[in-house]
């Protein structure tokens, strides 16, 4: 099993089923930046961006995601990939707290 799935597998039953865009996309760039967030046995995973994006565009097909702030194709790995970019050019930091709360980590 892969890295991406292996994360697909530790979060889809963590995440609510209806959730809004902006703490999904926290919990993604979170991730990108950190993976303290995550349990041990996980914190060794090869979380490229490409896997991340996998991920996260899997999770987009399978959840209810609210709140959109476009009309972007969610579910299309290469929407995930320019989020980093946008992101790192604007100079935000994710919410690491926000992120871990939303997948039950404390």
């Amino acid at each position: 099993m892969n890295s991406s799935e292996k994360l697909y597998d530790y979060l889809n039953p963590r995440l609510p089923n209806d959730m809004n865009y902006e703490s999904l996309y926290n919990l993604y760039y979170t991730l990108f930046c950190t993976l303290d967030i995550l349990p041990d046995n996980l914190k060794s995973l090869k979380l490229t961006k490409e896997a991340l994006a996998k991920t996260f565009s899997k999770l987009s097909s399978q959840k209810n995601i609210t709140n959109l702030v476009s009309n972007n194709n969610i579910i299309d790995e290469n929407y995930w990939i320019g989020q980093i970019t946008i992101s790192m050019r604007e100079d935000k930091s994710p919410n690491h707290e926000k992120a871990r709360i939303l997948i039950g980590i404390k």
